[in-house]
C-alpha cells in the first residue's frame, strides 16, 4: 500500500495570514488556501460529488496560530511509517497510492476536542482526510487509531465496491453497524492502550432498552434514520454515537465465537451472518422487512 500524506499546515499559515488582513468572508478564504489546491487529488475516485465531505473552515484565528505551531512539529516521516504499519496487518491488493490529507480542526469543535481526542476521520472513496486539533488531550496517540478505523473502511469498499462490484451488499443499517464496529474493532485490537469514548459499553438495563429501539430499523436504507441512530439523537433519547457501541459489541461476539477468523477473512462475510452469531439476534423482537422497508 503506497500512501502519500498531504500536510496543510504551510498552506494554513497562508490562510491564517490572510484571514488576518481581510477576514471579511471566511469560507473563500478556507476554499481558496485550503480545499482548492487539494480537493481535486483527495476527492479523485468519488463517483459522485462529495463536496458536504470537505473540512470545514478553521475560524478561530488565535487558536488556529498555536495549532499551526503544534501540527508542524509533528515529523510526517514517523506518522507515515505507524501508517504503513496498520496497512500491513490489513492488507489490499491496490496499485492506486492513497492520499491522506492532514487538516486542521476549528477549536470551537468541542465535541471532537473532548469526546474524540481531538481527531476526526472521514474515508473519501479509498482517501482519507484527517482533520485534527493539536490543542486537545493526547492527540497524537490518535492520529494511528483514526487513520486504523479509516483505513479498514477503505479495504472494506474496496473489496465490496471493487472487487465484488457491489454484490451481496444491500445499505441497510445492520451493515453500516457491521462496517463501523469492524473498524472500530479492527483500531482497537492495533491500539488496545486507547479506550474511544463513543466505544463505551451499557450497563444490562441501558443496552436491553437502546437495543429495542435500534432492532426495528435495521433493515432500514434510509440515510437520515441511518445518522441518527449511529450518532446519537435528543429527540429520539438516542445516547451519542451509540451505534458505534453496538456495531463493535455485534462483531465482538462474533469474534469471540470465532477466534480463527482474521479481519481480512472478516471483511468477506456478510453483515446479516456476523449478526446471526452475536447474542443480540433474535433478543426481544426481531423483525425482517423485505426491501428495508419500516412498516
Amino acid at each position: 500500500m503506497n500512501i502519500k500524506i498531504i500536510n496543510t499546515f504551510e498552506q494554513a499559515k497562508k490562510y491564517l495570514a490572510e484571514a488576518k488582513n481581510n477576514g471579511d468572508n471566511l469560507t473563500d478564504l478556507w476554499q481558496e488556501f485550503m480545499t482548492r489546491p487539494f480537493w481535486a487529488e483527495i476527492a479523485q475516485w468519488a463517483p459522485f460529488d462529495i463536496s458536504d465531505m470537505k473540512p470545514s473552515p478553521v475560524c478561530d484565528l488565535i487558536a488556529l496560530e498555536e495549532q499551526i505551531n503544534l501540527l508542524s512539529k509533528v515529523l510526517i516521516d514517523d506518522l507515515l511509517a505507524k501508517f504503513m504499519e496498520i496497512t500491513k496487518a490489513l492488507p489490499v491488493e491496490d496499485d492506486d497510492a492513497m492520499v491522506v490529507a492532514i487538516y486542521p480542526l476549528c477549536n470551537s469543535n468541542k465535541i471532537v476536542k473532548v469526546r474524540q481526542n481531538g481527531v476526526l476521520g472521514a474515508n473519501a472513496f479509498g482517501n482519507m482526510i484527517l482533520s485534527v486539533n493539536p490543542l486537545a488531550d493526547n492527540w497524537q496517540s490518535w492520529i494511528p487509531y483514526v487513520f486504523a478505523h479509516e483505513y479498514h473502511h477503505k479495504v472494506w469498499g474496496h473489496y465490496w465496491y471493487v472487487m465484488r462490484e457491489g454484490n451481496g451488499i444491500d445499505g441497510t443499517f445492520l451493515e453500516y453497524l457491521i462496517n463501523e464496529g469492524q473498524a472500530d474493532l479492527f483500531a482497537m485490537r492495533l491500539h488496545p492502550e486507547l479506550e474511544p469514548e463513543w466505544n463505551r459499553g451499557f450497563d444490562e438495563e441501558t443496552e436491553v432498552k437502546l437495543w429495542a429501539k435500534i432492532e426495528p430499523i435495521l433493515y432500514s436504507t434510509d440515510r437520515d434514520i441511518h445518522a441518527k441512530y449511529m450518532f446519537g439523537s435528543e429527540e429520539l433519547d438516542l445516547p451519542w454515537c451509540m451505534g458505534y457501541s453496538f456495531g463493535r459489541m455485534i462483531v465482538e461476539d462474533f469474534m469471540l465465537q470465532n477466534p480463527e477468523i482474521t479481519f481480512s477473512e472478516l471483511i468477506t462475510i456478510r453483515a446479516s451472518e456476523i449478526f446471526e452469531a452475536s447474542r443480540f439476534y433474535n433478543k426481544g423482537l426481531h423483525h425482517h422487512v423485505a426491501g428495508g422497508e419500516i412498516k
